[in-house]
């Protein structure tokens, strides 16, 4: 698997969102949108919020930039048009927000591996890299702005004119390009959903392991009173978790205790990992959740046996 030739590698994202929102209004109109507390925003720090419906569940995870005159949002791959027409939508004719779509001037890698910290360190004085942190560094003349995060990846937002110089650098430094099925791997064993699979409208952020992303101490938001609900009253009834398993399932596979008929969860994503074989992210009812059960995927009679795991793999 070419995740193991080196210790940096990156990913170029084919289908980036990239919006910007302008005007004196910006800041209260994505407090009232989203889950987090957008107070936190610093120029030096990048905040991560969920954009939801007014059920509470998840329509885009939105990663925010202070750009000065403008909020610079990143949202999963693929889901930047429907989530600039959402947000359009949502603008009342007092606000004084501007709302622009510049997906295609901005592209997005991921800087993967172990070595990323002193491959960035080649480009910047800064010896840190903290959770969220923002650096602003040039590659072969090229500014790049780079969001920390240790979860997974660092996101680098590219202006798309010079993309081609900057991973012609990357190339040169010894970082090696990840495929779409070495990048899925790496995801599902790190235990971060995504867009299509785990982040999607049939999940709260609550269930999708998003608890950090939502405030509990700010004003009203779109969904506000069911995720609250969710928390008040223990009605947090699903989880994502990661499933090692016996063979090769498919995702959308309905998963079942191996002693009964009653469905307990979905599989969501699936990787065959070079480290721990068949394994796959679920969405799992309580308290089948918990780690070390074992369940069913697939049909009952022909089912594929798994056994719940604690995120990310290990």
């Amino acid at each position: 698997m070419d995740t193991l030739k080196t210790k940096t590698a990156y990913f170029l994202h084919s289908d980036p969102g990239f919006l910007r929102i302008s005007g004196e209004d910006r800041h209260s109109f994505l407090q009232r949108q989203t889950t987090n507390n957008i107070d936190l925003l610093t120029p030096n720090r990048s905040l991560v919020t969920v954009l939801t419906s007014p059920a509470g569940r998840i329509l885009d995870v939105l990663w925010v930039v202070d750009e000065g005159e403008t909020f610079g949002i990143i949202t999963l791959p693929g889901q930047g048009q429907d989530t600039f027409n959402y947000l359009r939508s949502r603008i009342f004719f007092m606000d004084k927000v501007s709302l622009e779509d510049a997906s295609q001037d901005i592209s997005q890698v991921d800087l993967i591996g172990t070595g990323i910290n002193d491959f960035l360190q080649g480009f910047s004085e800064n010896k840190s890299s903290r959770e969220g942190e923002l650096q602003n560094i040039k590659i072969s003349g090229v500014p790049v702005t780079v969001l920390c995060n240790k979860k997974f990846a660092h996101r680098m937002l590219i202006p798309t004119a010079g993309r081609e110089q900057v991973t012609e650098e990357l190339i040169l430094k010894g970082v090696d390009q990840l495929s779409l099925e070495s990048y899925e791997i790496l995801r599902i064993e790190a235990g971060i959903p995504t867009a299509r699979h785990e982040l999607t409208d049939d999940y709260t952020p609550l269930e999708t392991g998003f608890d950090w992303a939502v405030s509990d101490n700010k004003g009203c938001y779109t969904g506000q009173e069911v995720i609250a609900r969710q928390v008040n009253y223990d009605k947090i009834t699903r989880k994502l978790v990661g499933l090692k398993l016996g063979d090769l399932a498919q995702i959308g596979d309905t998963i079942y205790p191996p002693d009964t008929q009653q469905p307990v969860g979905k599989v969501t994503s699936l990787a065959v990992s070079p480290q721990f074989g068949p394994v796959a992210l679920a969405i799992v009812k309580r308290p089948f959740y918990e780690a070390g059960n074992e369940l069913v995927v697939g049909e009952k009679s022909e089912g594929i046996l798994a056994k719940t795991v604690e995120l990310p793999f290990n």
